[in-house]
């Protein structure tokens, strides 16, 4: 069963108890996205967990990241970030009119790229550009290479070598994110 690690449960461990049992537990995908992309970067990281069985990193569920915000405090909110993204395998960061402005994207991707996470950006519906600096990693194009690369961080963790395949088909019709990425691709 797939678990978002920014849910209060699981924000408790210490880091020291994920970095010595990191390489035998699942891996965690940290959703980057501008905060206008919520309700997209919910959207896929429910797909995730409900069909991908891998566990996600979404800041809107980690408390102390929302109270550090709400209280305006600038060295919680980077102490919060970097412990979701050291509590994760996989950086994958929501691309959208909006990602070129903003502040956090970029410093995740950089903290990811520095601490050695794998790094992809998924590009959502409806979007033409990428900024440069997610030329950098590889690029999910809709829902079809989002299974793809799900598939394939399951292929590369032994524990997942006899997973049953729950992604649903991006020719599926409805498809859970069809309205927010494209599903020939």
């Amino acid at each position: 069963m797939a678990i978002n690690r920014a849910l209060k449960q699981y924000v408790t461990k210490s880091l020291l108890e994920f970095a010595q049992v990191q390489e035998s537990e699942k891996n965690c995908i940290f959703i980057s996205h501008k905060s206008e992309d919520l309700k997209q970067a919910t959207a896929v990281g429910d797909y995730i967990l409900q069909h991908g069985d891998i566990d996600i990193y979404l800041d809107k569920y980690d408390e102390g990241l929302q109270g550090a915000v709400s209280k305006n405090d600038h060295t919680s909110i980077v102490k919060y970030i970097e412990q979701g993204l050291i509590k994760s395998t996989h950086l994958l960061c929501l691309v959208s009119d909006m990602t070129e402005i903003s502040w956090w994207v970029p410093y995740e991707i950089g903290f990811a790229k520095r601490s050695k996470i794998n790094i992809a950006s998924l590009k959502l519906k409806n979007i033409d550009k990428i900024p440069s600096f997610l030329h950098i990693e590889k690029t999910i194009m809709g829902t079809k290479s989002l299974n793809e690369y799900i598939r394939e961080i399951k292929s590369k963790n032994t524990s997942y070598m006899y997973y049953n395949d729950r992604l649903i088909s991006n020719n599926a019709s409805p498809h859970p994110l069809d309205s927010i990425l494209d599903w020939r691709i």
